[in-house]
């Protein structure tokens, strides 16, 4: 389970940003400023063809035997109306949540506390520690997220993907990859080099005379090398 993320006030302090800070107008240029439009989340509408193989199984397991087995033609029922029913819309007033089988939950962004997300779920935290369920929202709504909040919901997502883009991967000849910086990356090219210069330096050792003796001496006096 990851811990929420908390929740950024942005959409308060965007007037007060400044130009001097270069991480942060390069930040603006690749994230878009929040719209602050209105969006709801809903369940993947591909569930449907997984409920209706479920649905296919399920009468003909009742078909085998009616009064037994004929209860499970409503799980996919069921299943249907969670898909069509639960849905999270997220806007300048907050997060509403509609659940299928229970009460919905309606938080303002003065007691929203943060966003995390445990194994396929994902949940909002108020200041009161409560967490509920948000259903049709993934990590990978974490950009639709930050738009519709007017930035409240950081979105991690397209951060971790702007600074990836900034980085260089070196791979090995073994397939070890390391992930590097552009200032890395400078010096890692020049220790590269400085370490080819010393090993080229050494492909040419110099020519070693061989220690003389009393036969190359004679050899050396009748005039033969």
């Amino acid at each position: 389970m990851t811990d929420p993320v908390p929740a950024d006030n942005s959409a308060d302090n965007a007037e007060n940003t400044s130009s001097a800070n270069p991480a942060a107008t390069d930040a603006a240029t690749t994230i878009a400023a929040p719209s602050g439009k209105t969006q709801d989340f809903v369940p993947e509408r591909t569930h449907v063809f997984a409920i209706a193989i479920m649905a296919m199984v399920c009468v003909i397991m009742a078909g085998w035997s009616p009064l037994l087995l004929g209860w499970t033609v409503l799980i996919p029922l069921l299943w249907i109306y969670w898909v069509l029913r639960s849905k999270t819309t997220v806007g300048d007033n907050g997060i509403a949540i509609r659940y299928a089988f229970r009460g919905g939950q309606n938080i303002s962004w003065d007691d929203f506390e943060g966003i995390g997300f445990q194994r396929s779920k994902a949940f909002a935290s108020t200041k009161s520690g409560a967490k509920h369920v948000l259903p049709g929202v993934t990590f990978n709504s974490l950009p639709e997220l930050f738009d519709a909040s007017r930035g409240r919901i950081p979105d991690a997502l397209s951060e971790g993907k702007a600074a990836a883009d900034e980085k260089v991967v070196i791979v090995h000849r073994d397939g070890q990859q390391i992930l590097m910086d552009k200032e890395e990356f400078a010096q890692y090219q020049a220790a590269q080099k400085a370490q080819d210069v010393s090993q080229n330096g050494n492909n040419n050792p110099p020519h070693e005379t061989p220690p003389s003796t009393e036969r190359t001496k004679n050899r050396r006096n009748d005039g033969v090398e």
